[in-house]
């Protein structure tokens, strides 16, 4: 074979694709934030219910029906609504349309490393801004944000709120004073913990007052749908129209969207998981905090970030392994700290046990 490598081959070399944990088992499962107490029963009627049809048929009504029920249910208007396979879709194609070869990206640290993953093989500049920890809950680092922003005018500034992995949301009058000062930046406010704390945020009258924001959404976590993959976002009359190029040719399939229609309309069972996933994450909270050396931060999702110090946290997560949970281990502050998500009450009284044995064994 010719030693005459293709270029493309060169360009991406040593770039790899991003991708999750690689987890077989089904139990224990407390490092992926998924919604542990699974979807509405109403869901699996929809799933039963189907017809045949929707199996062979596009689907090209000049109507989404999922548009209208989300628009039904947050008020936005269904013209500002858009849909994609899950909120990664929506971030990728963000990053494929406004971003780009030298283009300054501004992001959270610690934050989501699908961001980071993204931006390596857009081959976009990536600047961090901190998350900082304060003494019981973190923060974003507004100041810092901005100047930042103001010294290398980024084109995508990604604001995660709750954020990932410290939980926090962000403050909505620094939210629109960011959305407000920096008009040549896309304001990216991904929004996939939704649903596990009250919400400041007016997302309608920004969209409808700004073009430089957009929301993004997921069934994935509060409507516990994550292997449906449909994500779903909000911004104006004008980004839609530029977003909308390099969304899917074709729409959502017709028995996913029956799914999460139904989802939407069972509030009562969502309101009644919501409450049980607060009340186990702040006993979760509250029990740590007790533990020397072992700062667990109030959080506004459905997982909980964990500072510990004078502790082996390598061994730490071994020993929940060992016992069958999975957690994870994010870097902050050059320290390393818990992830956990928040399972079913249940589970989470077991774990915990296990958890606190974990953290005694492994003083340093």
């Amino acid at each position: 074979m010719e030693n005459n490598q293709f270029d493309l081959f060169q360009e991406y070399d040593g770039i790899s694709r991003y991708a999750g944990v690689p987890t077989e088992q089904i139990s224990g499962r407390l490092h992926y934030n998924e919604n542990l107490y699974g979807p509405s029963p109403k869901c699996l009627d929809a799933l039963k219910n189907f017809d045949v049809s929707d199996l062979y048929l596009y689907e090209s009504g000049a109507r989404d029906d999922l548009i209208d029920a989300i628009s039904a249910k947050t008020g936005i208007p269904s013209d500002l609504i858009f849909l994609n396979n899950g909120s990664a879709e929506i971030i990728k194609s963000i990053f494929s349309l406004a971003a780009g070869r030298g283009r300054t990206v501004l992001l959270p640290d610690p934050g989501w490393s699908y961001y980071f993953g993204i931006a390596e093989y857009k081959f976009c500049n990536k600047v961090c801004y901190p998350i900082l920890e304060g003494p019981d809950k973190c923060v974003h680092d507004i100041a810092q944000l901005r100047s930042l922003a103001e010294k290398w005018k980024p084109r995508i500034i990604f604001i995660t709120s709750p954020a990932m992995p410290t939980g926090n949301q962000v403050d909505a009058a620094e939210l629109e004073g960011l959305v407000r000062d920096f008009p040549q930046s896309l304001i990216v406010v991904d929004e996939a913990y939704y649903g596990f704390a009250p919400y400041h945020l007016d997302a309608r009258r920004m969209i409808e007052t700004y073009d430089n924001v957009v929301f993004s959404r997921t069934f994935s976590k509060y409507y516990g749908l994550a292997n449906l993959r449909i994500g779903y976002g909000f911004c104006s009359a004008a980004l839609k129209r530029v977003l909308w190029l390099d969304m899917p040719l074709h729409r959502i399939p017709h028995i996913s969207k029956r799914i999460a229609i139904a989802a939407l309309q069972d509030d009562a069972y969502y309101r009644a998981v919501s409450q049980k996933i607060i009340s186990s994450r702040e006993r979760f909270i509250d029990t740590l905090n007790k533990v020397p050396g072992v700062l667990a931060f109030r959080s506004d999702a459905n997982f909980v970030y964990i500072k510990l110090t004078g502790y082996d946290v390598e061994n730490i997560k071994q020993i929940c392994a060992d016992h069958g949970y999975l957690i994870r281990i994010f870097t902050g502050n050059s320290e390393k700290h818990l992830r956990i998500t928040i399972a079913t009450e249940q589970t989470m009284a077991e774990f915990t046990g296990i958890l606190l044995e974990a953290i005694r064994s492994s003083a340093l």
